[in-house]
């Protein structure tokens, strides 16, 4: 069953150069209290805190949908739509355009040394020149010091073409759905790409992984069923600088089915049986009337 379009942020470790992908399985969750289904596109804890947003909850059963063309301000990420949907035991979450660290690496002086030795590649060869250890600076995002050597890339030629043609964000996706029926749910997801690197990214029905890093975990399609019948699927996760920062995105809760409402009883009047149609009333006996007339002749 394929349901709406969700969401997608992505984390500062592609900066590390390698992400973890993993698929998430079914995990029971804590929480004795009954929960409204109920969705949301993006949150965010940590060093830059975002709220669920847009939220959508249904307490009642009835559709409810809400919709944000924008984040509020801040350097970590961004949408260019989000819209959250639930109702009676669904819910689905749409999201487009995600970026995670806009324009992250525009911020890098490259040392004049650095220039000198791009400009100066050999035609032949250059592939196996070493790679610079020189210092990044603050990228703004909750991580650790970084320096050339932790960025995604092989050669000495990978590196001058990245810091002098720098993408437009350290990663970004380009849609992302997430959706849930009672007890189970999806996630569709659109391109990725990782400092203007598209990725292939994992099935959702089967897991996978890149390379491992310190930097950051993605999980995706992480689904938990709840004590009090309710159901979770999130379409990513994404842990930065070990817990400094962990990104939601796409996240749908399908709570149990409302109770339907009992018809109201109308109220009745009491019903006066018939007479047994064989047997007809007797008529009453007729009474003298004493009276007198007057005499004529």
């Amino acid at each position: 069953m394929r349901r709406q379009l969700a969401p997608t942020v992505l984390t500062a470790a592609a900066v590390a150069g390698v992400v973890t992908f993993s698929l998430v399985a079914s995990a029971p969750a804590g929480n004795a209290a009954a929960r409204p289904s109920s969705a949301y596109a993006v949150s965010a804890e940590g060093q830059v805190p975002i709220a669920k947003t847009p939220y959508a909850e249904s307490l009642d059963g009835k559709r409810q949908t809400t919709s944000a063309l924008e984040l509020p301000k801040n350097p970590l990420l961004s949408i260019r739509a989000g819209t959250a949907t639930a109702g009676n035991d669904s819910a689905s979450v749409e999201l487009f355009d995600i970026v995670v660290g806009p324009d992250i690496l525009s911020q890098v002086q490259i040392p004049p040394e650095l220039k000198q030795q791009c400009a100066s590649l050999p035609k032949t060869g250059a592939e196996d020149l070493p790679l610079p250890d020189i210092a990044l600076p603050d990228l703004g995002l909750p991580l650790p010091k970084l320096s050339t050597k932790d960025l995604p890339v092989k050669n000495l030629p990978d590196l001058c073409n990245l810091l002098l043609n720098p993408p437009t964000s350290l990663l970004a996706i380009d849609s992302l759905n997430v959706y849930c029926s009672g007890d189970s749910g999806g996630v569709d997801l659109g391109t990725v790409t990782l400092l203007g690197q598209t990725l292939k990214l994992p099935s959702t029905k089967q897991g996978a992984s890149l390379p491992s890093n310190p930097l950051a975990a993605i999980s995706v399609n992480s689904q938990g069923k709840h004590s009090d019948g309710s159901f979770t699927i999130t379409g990513l996760t994404i842990n930065l600088g070990g817990g400094a920062e962990v990104i939601n995105l796409a996240s749908a809760t399908c709570a149990k089915p409302a109770p339907k409402p009992k018809p109201t009883p109308k109220p009745t009047q009491p019903v006066v049986p018939a007479p047994p149609l064989d047997h007809v009333p007797a008529a009453p006996v007729p009474t003298p009337v004493k009276t007198h007339q007057p005499v004529t002749g």
